[in-house]
């Protein structure tokens, strides 16, 4: 008979020790490895930058009246738009969406004949669009959350009034504000919460141009409409319950949970030392 209380021990010490590195390599917040984000080069900022500032101008110009020096100006733009590398500043639907607002726009300012609201329209998709690849983090098009809001009110209301004239009116302003922002969205949000958003939208619109009683089905996806408002201005409360490690205090955490781990061992072991009074018999082989 031997005893193995030593081997026991020796045993339980590299659990443990085995445990608390594990605990510690997760405390220190180690996260599968991730495709890294290439992130934008200084000549890439400028030249976006650049690109930003023709913009606006071209935006006063059109603003202002003068249809010739915003042409002149979005020709510029055109221009630039083809010597920036867009890797770290958008996704391929960004860059479609900013390409085609401009190719668009450039039609629409070649074009006979050119209504001012119109050409405003194309001005506004062009120069928020240029603001949302050069102020990622705080673009202008953040400015529309309250507009769309009431917007979406004032189809709401409509409807309820059934006044089919207000009503088709509040959808077409609801629209125009949209399409106004849809390019800058493409550029900064999630393509799939986008496409959805601008699919509600155009259902909305082509509703609201029927004559047959559009109330009702505009109402039912009018909920929708508003909770993809707010996710994709970053409004939607979405926090989760979930533990929160203090980044600034891993040791901490590191010895509170390794220690939950020696107690459990601990008390492991105790109870394996206690069966055959901690002694494990040897036998004899049939040669011995």
């Amino acid at each position: 008979m031997l005893y193995r209380g030593t081997w026991r021990s020796l045993g339980l010490v590299l659990v443990v020790v085995l445990g608390i590195q594990l605990v510690a390599g997760c405390s220190k917040g180690d996260k599968p490895i991730e495709s890294v984000e290439p992130k934008p080069s200084t000549e890439q900022l400028q030249r976006v930058e650049l690109l930003n500032e023709t913009a606006d101008d071209m935006y006063k110009k059109v603003m202002q009246g003068d249809l010739d020096g915003g042409r002149a100006l979005l020709q510029q733009v055109s221009d630039q738009v083809t010597t920036i590398r867009y890797e770290g500043l958008t996704t391929l639907e960004g860059l479609n969406a900013l390409t085609e607002s401009v190719t668009q726009g450039k039609k629409l300012f070649n074009s006979v004949r050119v209504s001012p609201e119109e050409g405003q329209i194309a001005a506004a998709q062009i120069r928020l669009a240029t603001d949302a690849l050069s102020h990622p983090e705080q673009p202008m098009w953040l400015q529309y959350y309250k507009l769309l809001q009431e917007d979406v009110n004032r189809v709401e209301q409509a409807g309820k009034e059934q006044k089919l004239p207000q009503f088709q009116k509040a959808v077409s302003v609801l629209d125009r504000h949209v399409t106004i922002i849809i390019p800058s969205l493409l550029i900064s949000r999630d393509p799939v919460d986008v496409d959805k958003f601008r699919s509600l939208i155009t259902f909305i619109a082509g509703q609201a141009r029927t004559e047959q009683q559009p109330y009702q089905p505009i109402d039912n996806v009018l909920p929708q409409v508003r909770q993809l408002i707010d996710k994709l201005f970053l409004k939607k409360d979405t926090t989760a319950f979930l533990p929160v490690v203090d980044d600034n205090d891993p040791i901490l955490w590191t010895v509170a949970i390794g220690s939950v781990i020696i107690a459990a061992l601990g008390f492991a072991g105790w109870r394996l030392s206690k069966k055959d009074n901690g002694l494990v018999p040897v036998r004899k082989n049939d040669e011995g």
